[in-house]
């Protein structure tokens, strides 16, 4: 069973990768009939934008992968935290990411609601954000970074922002999104 998860959790992740290798970006993620929700996809390099329905009930397949999509920079597709100022409604949740590179600019998101809790739990889960192919070929090569230490040992802080806990490696705060010193 967990290799016919594998193979369709790879077939989603195909379609959620532009021709030329880089990851879509998620733009919007909305309701639509018959238990579907449709998602508004663009690459980094072409700029051009497409729309890929997913069906809601497979939720557990393509969670994780679309939460990988949602938080990147729509210009460089460079992995970020998620979000800062986050308005809610019952309908929608709107946020704009913050890259490093390209500041907020087309860096807002719009997530039904319902689905904004369960990927921002993904991306929780991973806690690590690994570069993309897009930013590897952007930026120089830097130095190796010292192995961490297992997930176990590290001892949770708070954000000073918003007093959620936070592990001492992380760079952001995977609620409000503010830097971590």
């Amino acid at each position: 069973m967990k290799e016919v998860n594998n193979m369709v959790i790879a077939a989603i992740e195909a379609n959620f990768t532009c021709a030329c290798g880089a990851p879509f970006i998620v733009m919007t993620l909305d309701p639509a009939p018959n238990d579907k929700v449709t998602a508004l996809l663009v690459c980094p390099r072409h700029k051009v934008g497409h729309h890929i329905t997913l069906d809601h009930s497979g939720l557990d397949l393509w969670a994780s992968v679309v939460a990988d999509h949602l938080y990147r920079c729509a210009i460089c597709g460079r992995e970020l935290a998620p979000a800062s100022g986050v308005s809610s409604s019952e309908v929608a949740t709107t946020f704009t990411l913050n890259c490093p590179v390209h500041g907020t600019q087309k860096n807002t998101r719009t997530v039904w609601s319902v689905l904004h809790r369960r990927l921002l739990s993904e991306v929780q889960q991973k806690r690590t954000f690994q570069p993309s192919p897009v930013e590897e070929e952007a930026t120089p090569k830097a130095k190796k970074e010292p192995a961490k230490a297992p997930e176990s040992s590290i001892e949770p802080g708070f954000c000073p922002q918003c007093g959620h806990k936070i592990r001492t490696h992380d760079n952001f705060c995977f609620i409000c999104g503010s830097a971590i010193d």
